[in-house]
């Protein structure tokens, strides 16, 4: 969420007055919203230069600079206008935005609410506090000004900014379930997985979930939950345990502790997990990462170690690389790929997959965002085993937010 939250605050304009501009500043706005913006800063100083009280040249500059990733130049150029005219709302949006960008949430907030005062009926301002809010945590308060922005400007931009808003502030019930076939006489599998995710306040939810796997008429299942505390608005610490003691190839235990940090542009995960199975404990460590290089494109990178000790021999040691990539084809639709050398999904380990396992495995698939706060996705994965065993697995996934 803090992802997509800070590249909206990149992507978003300042909306400047009606143009009464010359020629010349004309000519140079064109630069800028054609993407030219080194170009179109060197004009607008220009002008600036010959005319130091134009203030709708310098409000350009200041958003010139604010495209170019600069809100440390913008800052002051928006600041020197509200200096002349306190009243300017869209320098003070200008200006708490840039602040915002700085990581000066309480100045900026500051800032944005005078902005309000003035014009509180102003779709600017509006979404600049929504931004804001959500940046500095306040959930609620968020999704509220997105409300009254859908009622002011009922655009399709803001009104998936609610959605998106709403689905990861709500509870949400979680259900997949897949099959996996073999090439060889391994039987198939088939497993089903439901998860409740129950948000008690703004910053701690409970999470219950029950997971059933049948193989060769064999069924195994496991069951626990755990908590996830937001200890930041940029930070959350997730705990959970699962348990099925009469399990063979399923862990009876399975422990983990989780940190997720979102700065800019990236989420920053780490990972400590511990498996018990019947006959050897798995423990496991992983840091990954996932960028947003543009609002429409992520990339992540994973690696895991993994540590197996059975009853003759210990500390058999397995390492896992995992990179994936994702594309929002439209405003609802996203795209996903990926290639994991090694155990490809944790979340489902199994007592084969303990040890050294040396599997290559693609996926693709495919998530759409419904108005309803659903979220479905279908994915494929076919999977190369040692042994010329080939795996391919379909699943299906629902996420349904409230």
């Amino acid at each position: 969420m803090l992802l997509s939250l800070f590249l909206l605050l990149l992507a978003q304009d300042v909306a400047p007055a009606p143009s009464t501009a010359p020629s010349d500043l004309s000519a140079a706005i064109e630069l800028a919203q054609s993407g030219r913006n080194a170009e179109a800063l060197v004009a607008m100083q220009k002008i600036a230069a010959a005319n130091p009280e134009d203030r709708l040249t310098r409000l350009w500059i200041a958003n010139v600079h604010m495209r170019m990733g600069h809100p440390e130049l913008a800052e002051p150029v928006y600041r020197s206008i509200t200096v002349e005219d306190p009243d300017n709302v869209d320098a003070l949006v200008g200006l708490g935005t840039a602040l915002l960008h700085q990581d000066r949430v309480v100045e900026g907030l500051d800032v944005l609410r005078r902005a309000e005062e003035i014009a509180p009926e102003n779709p600017n301002v509006v979404g600049a506090l929504a931004a804001a809010y959500q940046f500095a945590g306040d959930d609620r308060q968020s999704i509220s000004y997105r409300q009254r922005l859908v009622t002011m400007s009922p655009t399709r931009a803001n009104v998936m900014l609610l959605e998106d808003a709403r689905r990861a502030y709500g509870h949400q019930i979680e259900a997949q379930a897949y099959d996996e076939d073999f090439s060889s006489p391994t039987p198939s599998t088939r497993v089903s997985d439901i998860a409740i995710n129950y948000r008690v306040s703004d910053v701690v939810r409970v999470i219950g979930r029950g997971q059933l796997q049948t193989m060769s008429g064999q069924r195994e299942d496991r069951e626990g939950g755990g908590l996830a505390w937001r200890w930041t608005p940029w930070g959350t610490f997730t705990a959970q345990v699962l348990i099925g003691d009469d399990n063979r190839v399923l862990p009876q235990g399975d422990y983990l502790g989780r940190i997720d940090y979102g700065y800019r542009r990236a989420t920053w995960t780490g990972q400590l997990r511990y498996f018990d199975f019947l006959g050897a404990t798995v423990l496991m460590l992983s840091p990954g990462v996932t960028v947003a290089p543009t609002p429409r494109w992520t990339i992540g990178l994973r690696y895991a170690l993994t540590s197996t000790d059975y009853a003759t021999v210990t500390g058999v040691r397995n390492n896992t690389f995992d990179a994936r990539i994702a594309r929002e084809l439209t405003p609802r639709i996203w795209v996903r790929g990926g290639f994991v050398r090694g155990v490809d999904n944790f979340d489902n380990f199994t007592i084969d997959e303990a040890g050294e396992f040396h599997a290559k495995t693609v996926s693709a698939a495919l998530q759409i965002l419904l108005p309803s706060l659903t979220s479905i996705v279908g994915r494929y994965d076919y999977q190369w085993r040692p042994d010329d065993v080939r795996m391919g697995r379909a699943s299906i996934a629902l996420v349904q937010a409230f």
